[in-house]
């Protein structure tokens, strides 16, 4: 039996989401292109832990982390910003 053990998929998933938490801290620097890359760094989170977590000898708790760290920011993103955004709309 093969002892499972953290890949590179782990590690991504887990910075990917880290770097999506920092990343708010630092538009101050680029404004303009905060939503695309924090829209493209949700997906890539996302897809990079829920591809580790099918990995049968793959241990779970970075992907699962990353994932909780990509939803939270997904959550974020899609609710706050939005309803911040379009809170002076009138249609």
């Amino acid at each position: 039996m093969e002892r499972k053990k953290y890949s590179w998929l782990s590690y991504v998933s887990l910075g990917l989401g880290a770097g999506l938490i920092l990343h708010p801290l630092v538009t101050n620097v680029f404004p303009k292109y905060f939503m695309s890359i924090q829209s493209a760094g949700i997906l890539l989170t996302i897809l990079f832990s829920i591809l580790a977590l099918r990995k049968k000898n793959e241990k779970k708790l970075l992907p699962v982390i990353g994932l909780m760290l990509g939803v939270m920011m997904m959550c974020y993103v899609g609710i706050l910003l939005y309803i911040s955004f379009h809170k002076y709309n009138p249609v």
